[in-house]
């Protein structure tokens, strides 16, 4: 059957209601039913036209959730529209090729036998997992990601990370689109299959609603600490001009005063933005608000080491005790593409960093943490929340605390900050413990291990905001075996090609 009109716009309407499932739309409900038109548009279709069809969903899917990528690369990347529109339909172009390879396995396996009910969530899973860590890895805004607003239906995660999510998410779609078009054939079998998809759906409410009841058990008897978020609220262009620095260790230090008696504070992203030591004068500033506030203060700062393999700068978060001497340090293990490095300069030579004062940024360890007197905290710079594994290491590590500290400010008023939030969320409750969230300008927030927004700020306003958090023994299955369900997808999906190839 060739591709119609209508299958091309079916297409395009599964890929924009998920779009809108997601911040700063959060139609979460589209969730449930947004790829019910594309099954239905890749019914009966050719391999070659099942990955068109996958490629213009996709498209239409990432070109309305990445929008954003268009303001960052042409305010702070300085380059001309019509390269920031190149730029983002190459990163689109690129993310949609996993929802085209989904689209033409979808069919694959249906022409072959194989049940759309188990087949379509594993191999979605599959992709999701690739696209993770394939060329570094961009997993932003992954299925399970939009239900961060339902603490009930997040508690699965804790089994299967944010995978089994979107693993769920698939199947309630393929049993929405079996429904309104069942077969003529195996009807005993299909209903058979719904009933077991009943019963998976049971599991996962039920689990969410016990999980929900044991967390809130744990957190009432767990010790609290004392967490302060400050929001400095410096403009991306000023941040790295001289003569703003005096100006910005002012406010801040202004900002921390609201807050002190505080045992932890946590400060932003190169809310520092020097080389912190290496700068007496300035470091000394920073030094005397952390004895000032009598906490332990945590904050970013770009650092400088001479090693035997030459010159490296690492964007890297300092903790200072309230003597103001430091007693840690945690250097970004995933750095930013084109944020922090430049990755294929001989092929895209025409991009250069955001940040181009400072030389290329290298990656630190992963799973590293930092330590207050009570344990281990795990912190997280900027887009390192969006990657599962880098969190699980460091509550693996003893970690009973995340600190995300991001600089947002390169979003403007971009649903980017909100989707940044938003998968935060997923680490907290993957790990069973609380996160703490400083952003320059927005979205500063308070996460409960249950996935519940405590707080959270407004964008572009200064901000100090303290409270109380349980101090969580952490660990989860998911901490103790990380991918292991995605992995298992990957397994039964290869398993499937090759007996399917058998069977044909």
């Amino acid at each position: 059957m060739r591709v119609g009109v209508s299958h091309f716009l079916a297409a395009v309407l599964s890929g924009l209601l998920l779009a809108a499932a997601f911040p700063k739309w959060d139609q979460v409900y589209f969730l449930a039913l947004a790829l019910v038109p594309l099954f239905w548009a890749l019914k009966g279709k050719s391999l070659k036209g099942a990955f068109f069809l996958g490629l213009v969903s996709g498209l239409a899917f990432y070109l309305g959730l990445l929008y954003w990528i268009v303001y960052v690369t042409h305010v702070f990347g300085h380059l001309p529209l019509p390269l920031s529109i190149g730029v983002l339909l190459l990163l689109a172009g690129y993310l949609c090729l996993y929802r085209a390879l989904w689209a033409l396995g979808v069919n694959w396996g249906a022409a072959r036998g194989l049940s759309l009910l188990w087949w379509a969530p594993a191999l979605w899973v599959v992709l999701e997992l690739g696209q993770t860590y394939i060329i570094s890895g961009f997993p932003w805004c992954l299925l399970g990601n939009g239900l961060y607003l339902h603490p009930l239906l997040l508690q699965v995660a804790d089994l299967t990370g944010v995978y089994g999510l979107s693993f769920l998410v698939v199947l309630v779609n393929v049993t929405l689109y079996q429904v309104l078009s069942p077969r003529r054939v195996g009807r005993q079998r299909q209903w058979s299959g719904f009933a077991l998809v009943g019963l998976v759906l049971a599991f996962w409410v039920g689990y969410g609603w016990h999980r929900l009841g044991e967390i809130e058990k744990l957190e009432a008897a767990s010790p609290k600490i004392r967490v302060a978020v400050v929001q400095g609220n410096i403009k991306q262009g000023e941040k790295w001009k001289k003569e703003m620095v005096e100006a910005t260790l002012s406010r801040y230090a202004e900002l921390t005063r609201k807050v002190k008696g505080a045992h932890l504070i946590v400060w932003p992203e190169t809310a520092a933005p020097f080389f912190f030591l290496r700068t007496p004068d300035l470091s000394t500033q920073v030094q005397e608000i952390a004895r000032e506030s009598g906490g332990y203060l945590l904050f970013g700062a770009p650092a400088w080491e001479l090693t035997s393999q030459g010159e490296r700068y690492f964007n890297r978060a300092f903790l200072l005790n309230p003597e103001g001497h430091v007693a840690g340090c945690y250097d970004k293990a995933h750095l930013v593409p084109y944020g922090e490095y430049v990755p294929l300069k001989r092929f895209f030579p025409f991009i250069g960093k955001m940040v181009p004062m400072i030389g290329d940024f290298a990656e630190g360890p992963v799973g590293a943490t930092v330590s207050l007197p009570e344990g281990a905290v795990g912190p997280l710079v900027c887009y390192e929340s969006i990657f599962p594994y880098l969190p699980r290491a460091q509550v693996e590590n003893g970690a009973r605390l995340l600190v995300n500290i991001t600089n947002d400010a390169w979003f403007g008023k971009t649903a980017a900050a909100y989707q940044h939030l938003s998968m935060a969320v997923l680490r907290a409750v993957e790990n069973h413990v609380c996160l703490a969230r400083a952003a320059n300008t927005g979205i500063s927030a308070f996460i409960d291990a249950r996935g519940r927004l405590l707080w959270q700020s407004e964008l572009f306003v200064p901000e100090a905001h303290a409270l109380d958090l349980p101090w969580l023994p952490g660990g989860s299955l998911y901490t103790r075996i990380g991918d292991a369900f995605a992995w298992a997808c990957v397994a039964l999906a290869g398993l499937a090609l090759i007996l399917a190839r058998r069977r044909r």
